[in-house]
């Protein structure tokens, strides 16, 4: 803070020093410009009454001009060489313009700087008309040296309120240092304490640190839960598949054996499925597949999975039905909105009841396409839905089935990646399930994902 503000006081001084110097090389230019011109037209007057009236009609003239406060300085030299005005004690006689120091004639007292013009006349005698330039240089002087005191005053009063303005912004700096410390020495509960409504720059760059800080938190707490989770749900199979190996050690039926390790191999199938929709997630999440994004008929893709769990869901005495929209058309990758169809219907076969109705639709509003399946089952509550989408979130009646959490996950990172979202309509009896997606514009979206 200090070095901000030595550091704005310094230009301001070098800023006030050159306007000054330039003010004062232009005023005297000015001055002498000044100087030039009013010596130059008493030269002339002078000169014009001597050629009208003779000598002694200039020197007349010149007693009478001499009177005047602030006149200018006159010589003036006969044509036999006697001085007969003036009490020059340089005299330049070279015809033209001078610059003459004159020493005071009294001891003591400073002599005068004039500017002088010599000029011969008609009969021989040598004026000399000089203005005295320290008068002037000493009003430019006093004006310039009061500017300065002024100048001077404001640099004063400038610091003192450059270091009373920063003070605040300093602590704010600090504040914001010793949060990003504390994070960096793994406290990540630490936050700047920025306000809801920022007034400055540095308030809305404190707002955004602690907004990252919560977002980083937030991850950083994901992790390490969906890493116990992870470790929880393989250590069921892991386990199983340790028990069914030292039974088959110690089985000696070959039948039997044979048996208990295809059991392993189950268990072993079972956490690669995990890893995998872990992976599959993860892959989602980083947004790497818009690159492969282009239009697609979602009807096309509806008819599609539908065909493939037909026979399933039949089998297990329950109904399916779809109703499509023709030329439903989005930007999209068609394996994944294909596998998030897939993980909606698989939810509603594994949760229904017997003689269930599963309907598969996708319907058009302006500016967006829905994809849903709905059934007559339980359905959940509204308190339910955050704990379904949650990876490896699972209600306490769907534990007693197979699976790991990860299939509405899965889709609403699917949901996310295609710009939409995924929703949840409760009926009466029964729950749909919506993945609604932009219709429009499709064809910039498919440009985005070519572009990224």
């Amino acid at each position: 803070m200090v070095r901000v503000v030595a550091l704005n006081a310094l230009l301001l001084v070098i800023s006030m020093v050159a306007g000054a110097l330039g003010g004062w090389l232009a005023t005297r230019t000015v001055v002498e410009r000044q100087a030039r011109s009013r010596v130059e037209l008493e030269t002339h007057a002078i000169a014009l009454e001597a050629q009208r009236g003779g000598l002694d009609r200039a020197l007349d003239m010149i007693r009478i001009r001499a009177e005047r406060p602030g006149s200018p300085e006159y010589y003036l030299i006969g044509p036999d060489g006697r001085r007969l005005i003036g009490d020059l004690q340089i005299v330049p006689k070279a015809a033209g313009w001078h610059f003459v120091e004159q020493p005071s004639p009294q001891p003591g007292v400073e002599g005068v700087h004039l500017l002088s013009l010599t000029r011969r006349l008609p009969d021989g005698s040598l004026l000399i008309v000089g203005e005295d330039m320290e008068r002037s240089d000493a009003i430019r002087d006093a004006v310039f040296g009061a500017i300065l005191i002024a100048g001077g005053i404001a640099l004063a009063f400038g610091i003192v309120a450059g270091l009373l303005a920063t003070r605040q912004t300093f602590r704010q700096m600090q504040r914001i240092n010793a949060a990003v410390r504390a994070v960096e020495g793994g406290d990540l509960s630490a936050r700047i304490g920025a306000p809801a409504n920022p007034r400055t720059d540095l308030d809305q760059l404190a707002l955004a640190v602690d907004r990252m800080l919560d977002r980083i938190d937030t991850l950083v707490a994901t992790i390490r839960r969906v890493s116990a989770e992870v470790a929880h749900d393989l250590r069921t199979p892991l386990t199983r598949v340790r028990h069914a190996i030292e039974t088959a050690l110690a089985q000696p039926d070959d039948e039997k054996r044979t048996a208990t390790l295809a059991q392993a191999m189950a268990g072993l199938d079972d956490a690669l499925r995990l890893f995998s929709a872990v992976l599959d997630l993860a892959e989602i999440d980083a947004g790497k597949a818009r690159a492969r994004f282009e239009p697609l008929d979602l009807a096309e893709i509806v008819d599609r999975v539908v065909d493939a769990y037909r026979a399933e869901i039949e089998a297990s005495s329950r109904h399916i039905s779809v109703s499509s929209a023709r030329a439903a058309v989005v930007a999209g990758d068609a394996d994944l909105l294909a596998r998030a169809l897939a993980n909606l219907i698989e939810n509603a076969l594994k949760y229904s009841r017997d003689e269930a109705r599963i309907d598969v639709s996708v319907s058009e509003q302006p500016g967006m396409v829905t994809m849903a399946v709905a059934d007559d089952g339980p359905g959940v509550s509204d308190g339910e839905v955050a704990e379904m989408l949650r990876p490896f979130g699972r209600l306490d009646r769907a534990r007693r089935e197979s699976g790991n959490g990860l299939g509405l996950a899965i889709a609403d990172a699917v949901a996310r990646l295609h710009r939409g979202t995924l929703a949840f309509a409760r009926l009466q009896p029964g729950l749909a399930v919506e993945i609604r997606l932009p219709r429009e514009p499709a064809a910039t979206a498919v440009a985005d994902a070519r572009l990224s």
